[in-house]
Parts: C-alpha cells; structure tokens; sequence
C-alpha cells in the first residue's frame, strides 16, 4: 500500500525514546517487525483513498476542515497501559476520553463530506493505540508479552494530542512497517495563559 491517506497522532520524544526502549523485546522474535520509532503513531483515522485518488479541490476542502477543526480543539492527554501482545504484535493501548472520541468522529465527518466521498469509510480505531511491531507471521503471543512483562522501566508517560498530522502511508508488508515521507500538520489551539 502506497500513499494511503491517515490522520495520525504522533508521540513526542519522551514518549517515543519510552516506546523505543519497550520495542527492544521485539530484537528476539523474527516473526514480530519493529516499527521504527521515527515512525511510531496512534491512528486517529485511516481513509479508504490515496493521495493520488483525492482531487485537489477535495483535499483543498479536507485540509481546510482540518484547520478549523484543530483551531476549536483544546490539547489533551490520553493516559497509556504498559505493552500488549495480541496476535503476534506487540502495542500499547489508551484509556478512550471523549476528547478522542470527538476528534475521530470530527475528522471522519470531515473525510466523507470530502476526500472519501463516494466511498465506504474505514472504520474508527478500536481505541487510542501505538503498535511497536507487527506481525510478520506465526509465532507465540506468549513468548511476546512475557519478554514485554520481564522488562523493567518507568510508566509511561501520558500521549499528549496537541496536533494531528495528515499522512500518505507506505506500508511494507514484507517488513512490517508503516513510513511516510512528509506530513500536513495542524496543531491545536492553546488554553489562554493565565
């Protein structure tokens, strides 16, 4: 899959060198990727087009929802569980706020009035998520979360959402992973100092 169009949250740097130094279990399962940690995210909403797919004045349109929408969205803060295998991956969930909630209902209202018009809508993320690796085949679950579980390191610091980032996905199958080469950012407004 190439260019496919997300909207996605990105960790920032306390959170991804916390994340990268949970991914490193992974080193010794050859049936597990490691997702590079430049590239990890939590999906707020994958769109059923690509970028080469949208007209340019659909994307003009969406972007400019995007801005709006970002303009009215306070930042916040999503708290983060200790790392999850499932199905031979490794992630880390979230505690679903309605803040999330809004947002992702926000931007797919967004998309089908706009660049996924005319098309089926990709369902909405289970719940706030970043994966650390994917599944490259079989393997045990098992052994996955027991080498996460030995791991011994501070909590997690919370995944702060103060901008969303509209992204062409490259998914390599054969690796595992998901990469892009630039993002649309729109940061959110600020609280009013006091």
């Amino acid at each position: 899959m190439q260019n496919r169009l997300h909207i996605y949250a990105l960790p920032a740097p306390d959170l991804r060198s916390a994340l990268e130094e949970r991914q490193r279990v992974l080193e010794a399962f050859d049936y597990c990727s490691i997702q590079p940690a430049n590239y990890l995210h939590a999906t707020v909403q994958q769109f059923a087009v690509t970028s080469d797919d949208v007209s340019p004045e659909d994307m003009d349109a969406f972007m400019a929802t995007l801005k709006s929408l970002a303009a009215d969205t306070k930042p916040f803060s999503i708290e983060l569980g200790e790392p999850e295998a499932d199905d031979y991956s490794l992630g880390v969930k979230g505690t679903s706020t309605s803040s999330w909630a809004k947002l992702t209902a926000a931007v797919r209202d967004a998309a089908a009035d706009t660049i996924n018009k005319g098309q089926p809508l990709p369902g909405a993320p289970f719940n706030p998520h970043l994966t650390l690796g994917y599944a490259l085949a079989e393997g045990s679950t098992a052994l996955i979360q027991q080498a996460s579980d030995q791991l011994r390191a501070p909590a997690l610091p919370p995944l702060t959402i103060n901008e969303m980032h509209l992204i062409a996905v490259h998914q390599d199958a054969k690796r595992g992973t998901f990469t892009w080469d630039t993002t649309s950012r729109f940061p959110f407004s600020e609280p009013p100092a006091k």
